[in-house]
């Protein structure tokens, strides 16, 4: 006997969800147990310093998944479905994350070359302007004495400027400069000023000395003009230094004057008298006159004579006046003597003749013994 039959059975509910539980233990802890080998071979290939972050949420994710799965299966599983791209991607993210890194560490490394270098260039540039503008600034001061005073500031300067962490630039150097080399200039000319002042003080006593020793008439002049001159000392002697070498500088222009006045005088007086001597005059030494008066009463007189019996005399005064008087010749003849005695005067000894006057003429002097009145003369200012 053959039999066939078909039966509808079912479980009992709470059996059949365990049974489905068990089911979704089974086919999700592999995946798990994958994560976890993902997670290894990240932590061993130390990829997971590069996604720190990511590493150590999934770890914590996955630590959390193998406990709920024991509790609640489809909670795991759903969230270990969503997890897994996440999971699988972590390797190919720390990788990428490592590139870009490396990458990021090497732009950063020739960044930091490059500015190296450009700071190694810039600092070197500074410093070779910075050297410029020292040679052009330091040298060449005004004086000497500021540029020693200034040197330990200017040192100092200089090694603040060029310890490499100066910023300053080449014009900033040049004011620095410029600001210690016034202040010290200025500092260096008050005490010059000083000491040339004191210096000057110190040497009135010498000046004064000097300056009397100058004036001061010979011990045996005992004329006029001596006499005043040393009561022009004597005045002085009461007066500040200062005011004293003002009065001897007005002493000496005076004192200028009247030798200047004389060595002209004789100048003319030599010329004369050799001047006369070659026309053939024996002509007597210059005989001074007067001097007690001043200049209108101070005369050099000169005599010359013919051997035939003509004569000359010629008067020098110190106001610039030359006369002279050719006399005892027969009728116009005295001017064959004037003239070339004066032609001679001008032209080979240099005397300037201006403004002559004619104080008297006899053109026909017959008696060659009447003797002219002392008035009757020429007169040239030299």
């Amino acid at each position: 006997m053959s039999q066939a039959d078909r039966y509808h059975y079912e479980i009992d509910r709470e059996r059949r969800r365990d049974l489905v539980f068990q089911r979704m233990r089974d086919t999700t802890r592999p995946f798990l147990e994958r994560y976890r080998v993902l997670l290894d071979d990240v932590s061993r290939a130390g990829l997971n310093e590069f996604a720190e972050d990511e590493f150590r949420e999934l770890s914590a994710r996955l630590r959390a998944l193998e406990t709920r799965l024991e509790i609640d299966p489809p909670g795991a599983r759903d969230e270990s479905r969503a997890l897994a791209p996440r999971f699988h991607g972590l390797p190919r993210l720390a990788r990428q994350l490592r590139q870009l890194q490396r990458e990021a560490e090497q732009e950063t490394i020739e960044a930091n070359r490059a500015a190296q270098l450009e700071e190694s260039r810039r600092s070197v540039q500074i410093r070779e302007d910075i050297e410029k503008v020292w040679q052009e600034e330091v040298v060449g001061w005004n004086s000497p004495v500021a540029a020693r005073s200034a040197f330990r500031e200017l040192q100092a300067l200089r090694e603040r400027l060029l310890n490499g962490q100066s910023t300053a630039s080449a014009d900033e150097v040049a004011t620095a400069i410029r600001e210690v080399r016034a202040r010290h200039e200025a500092v260096a000319a008050r005490e010059h000023a000083e000491l040339a002042s004191r210096a000057c003080d110190d040497a009135l006593a010498d000046i004064l000395s000097l300056r009397r020793a100058q004036l001061e008439p010979p011990a045996a002049q005992a004329d006029a003009r001596a006499a005043k001159l040393r009561e022009a000392l004597a005045a002085a002697t009461g007066l500040d230094s200062r005011a004293q070498i003002e009065r001897l500088d007005a002493l000496a222009a005076e004192e200028d004057e009247v030798e200047l006045d004389e060595s002209q005088r004789r100048e003319v007086v030599r010329a004369v008298y050799q001047s006369l001597t070659a026309a053939g005059f024996v002509t007597d030494m210059p005989v001074r006159r007067g001097g007690s008066e001043g200049k209108e009463g101070d005369e050099v007189l000169i005599r010359a004579r013919r051997p035939a019996g003509p004569q000359a005399e010629f008067r020098i005064d110190l106001r610039g006046e030359l006369t002279y008087k050719f006399h005892q010749y027969r009728g116009a003849a005295c001017q064959q003597d004037i003239a070339p005695v004066m032609v001679r005067l001008q032209d080979a000894y240099g005397i300037s003749l201006s403004d002559r006057r004619v104080l008297w003429v006899n053109p026909d002097d017959t008696d060659r013994d009447a003797r002219p009145q002392p008035d009757n003369t020429q007169e040239n200012s030299s």
